[in-house]
């Protein structure tokens, strides 16, 4: 049993990857019984995976899918295939420090999930910015969910609540954010907000538009599903 587990989803990160890969593991303690690194390449067309095992660290583990699912399957993935007591995911890019990531693990001493809460991004154009309002506005109005910033790229599990949550997750896409925390609320695993600061990073995989329309429409989608299953769930015990 390892003591932590960080899970890198990747789609095409060759170029990213290795600055990100290197702060991290300059970071983490140097044992692999202390530490390991899954990169999840999900699909990628460049050389993400043949990066990321050119590395040499014993700490990192190369995870392949084919084809490209998404990310929400790519996590997925990487969290059952873990083998740490706690986990945590973010992204390949290298938005978020090493700092960041040791915040939101000690916020699991108190709760068995902890989501990092992003400010408003002041580098981000005017465009992406009000684009980005009008759909986590959006998104609170569907999922009813109380947190400030549900898609944060760096969340982290006590390994019992990350069995549960991703052992029932079905969402492939970016929406699957939502879903665990749903899955969270439906489970009564108390959630820990913990506030990061993202750095802008050049060539995300995000289209607010075009990907926000089709979150919103999982999201919906998600969140009848769960309250049918929870409607069910209490006939079955009446």
């Amino acid at each position: 049993m390892t003591a932590l587990s960080l899970i890198l989803p990747c789609y095409n990160e060759a170029d990213r990857l290795p600055a990100t890969l290197a702060t991290y593991l300059a970071h983490l303690p140097d044992g692999p019984d202390d530490a390991e690194v899954l990169v999840v390449d999900d699909g990628s067309a460049d050389a993400t995976a043949k990066v990321a095992g050119a590395i040499g660290d014993a700490r990192v583990r190369v995870i392949r899918t084919r084809p490209n699912h998404g990310k929400g399957f790519a996590v997925r993935t990487g969290m059952l295939a873990a083998t740490g007591d706690l986990l945590v995911f973010t992204d390949a890019d290298g938005a978020y420090v090493p700092g960041d990531l040791d915040q939101v693990v000690r916020a699991l001493a108190v709760a068995p999930v902890a989501i990092g809460t992003r400010g408003p991004d002041a580098a981000a154009p005017l465009v992406r910015r009000v684009a980005s309002r009008a759909f986590n506005q959006a998104l609170h109005l569907l999922s009813d969910l109380p947190f400030t910033d549900t898609q944060c790229g760096l969340k982290a599990f006590r390994r019992e609540a990350a069995h549960q949550l991703f052992g029932r997750a079905k969402v492939n896409g970016f929406a699957f954010d939502v879903e665990l925390l749903l899955l969270a609320r439906q489970l009564g695993l108390p959630v820990a907000e913990v506030p990061v600061r993202a750095q802008s990073r050049f060539g995300s995989r995000v289209r607010v538009l075009a990907d926000g329309r089709r979150m919103l429409g999982e999201i919906w989608s998600m969140r009848r599903d769960l309250d049918a299953d929870h409607r069910s769930q209490r006939r079955a015990y009446v």
